[in-house]
């Protein structure tokens, strides 16, 4: 079951002024406790905080969260985040500690919508329970925290389990404290490769140009997606990793050098340019210098241009095509005159083949249902 976030119910609260009665606590309650969509929890959660007497609903809540029945239980524990009291702290704590239930997801997903000083240090509390389960619940949850729960986490990247391991990773990325950076870069020699990816995707959200080495590195990496999550970590940081981007060009595997090439197309510095162009007129591989080619229309100056002008009389057709596709990319009367003058190859569509596939660079992937079903 999906549920609005405690912000979501904020704004509703700011642009739906509290009537003067939503109706008893009681009533509110009884259609708390019968909500089984999402958009019915949603609406008696809204009640619950509009109603007058709201203050009085945690202990109600409480006595929900400890119910046998665990839809009420994770009902109550989301809802307790939403209500935002001192009070329920401990319970919460209590919930999430409980390793025989499934209800950690939930409350420590609470304790970090209360994020009061005493809730954090509940949270961390959790990073060593006995459970890993519960510790990596914690650790997704330390996310919302901010700056209190980097060191934390720090501590959870380095000696955890790989669980733990890659939910602290996305946490310090969420944070985006330059305070991880160095425990970032030892994930990434981790033997996990979902790890290694966690924290490749961390460092593109902190863009910290001490990262770009080890980053780059990462482009020979033998699981495709670290290398396509270090190569758009790279892009996030920027002119600052050209350089490092460049060292990893002359790598031995034409299909690293391929993920280079294609990196260094959309980092978009023209300090690329010579180096593309060499592998353009010189690399063994067709396909790696149609990727050169394209990298080079990328960039699109008049440097690019003189390359690409070469690369048409190229002996493989799928180069060719590639460089008039680049030419086609730059705006300059020099590329248009090119194309005119070589129309015997016919524009390609975008080139496919060798691709590594671009991914959703939030890698954390849970069945809902762990977060959001009540039954």
């Amino acid at each position: 079951m999906n549920s609005p976030s405690p912000q979501s119910v904020s704004n509703y609260e700011r642009t739906h002024p509290t009537p003067s009665s939503v109706g008893k606590l009681s009533d509110i309650l009884a259609e708390f406790d019968a909500a089984s969509r999402p958009e019915q929890l949603s609406q008696a959660l809204i009640k619950i905080l509009q109603c007058h007497e709201h203050e009085q609903v945690v202990p109600d809540l409480v006595d929900r969260l400890h119910s046998p029945d665990l839809a009420t239980a994770k009902k109550a524990a989301l809802a307790l985040g939403y209500v935002r009291s001192p009070q329920a702290i401990a319970k919460l704590l209590g919930a999430a500690a409980d390793a025989g239930r499934t209800v950690y997801w939930q409350a420590t997903a609470a304790l970090a919508w209360i994020n009061s000083a005493e809730a954090v240090q509940a949270l961390i509390q959790l990073l060593h329970h006995s459970s890993i389960q519960v510790q990596a619940a914690a650790a997704k949850s330390l996310s919302r925290c901010g700056l209190p729960a980097v060191s934390p986490l720090v501590e959870s990247l380095r000696l955890g389990e790989t669980l733990v391991k890659v939910h602290a990773a996305h946490s310090l990325g969420v944070i985006s404290s330059p305070l991880a950076v160095p425990a970032l870069i030892q994930g990434l020699d981790s033997s996990s490769g979902i790890v290694r990816k966690e924290a490749a995707w961390a460092l593109g959200q902190i863009r910290s140009p001490l990262a770009c080495t080890r980053l780059s590195q990462l482009l020979e990496d033998s699981d495709i997606s670290v290398q396509s999550q270090a190569s758009q970590a790279l892009r996030n940081i920027g002119a600052t990793s050209v350089t490092a981007v460049i060292q990893v060009l002359s790598h031995r595997s034409s299909h690293t050098r391929s993920v280079v090439v294609r990196t260094l197309g959309q980092l978009g510095r023209e300090e690329a340019i010579a180096p593309l162009g060499e592998l353009l007129l010189k690399d063994e591989y067709s396909f790696v210098r149609a990727d050169a080619a394209i990298a080079l229309g990328e960039i699109g100056t008049y440097e690019s241009v003189a390359y690409l002008a070469q690369a048409l009389k190229d002996g493989d057709r799928t180069v060719r095509k590639s460089a008039s596709r680049a030419l086609s990319m730059i705006n300059l009367p020099e590329a248009q005159e090119l194309l005119r003058l070589n129309q015997g190859d016919a524009l390609p569509p975008p080139i496919t083949h060798h691709q590594v596939p671009d991914v959703e660079f939030t890698m954390i992937q849970y069945d809902p249902s762990e977060l959001t079903s009540f039954s």
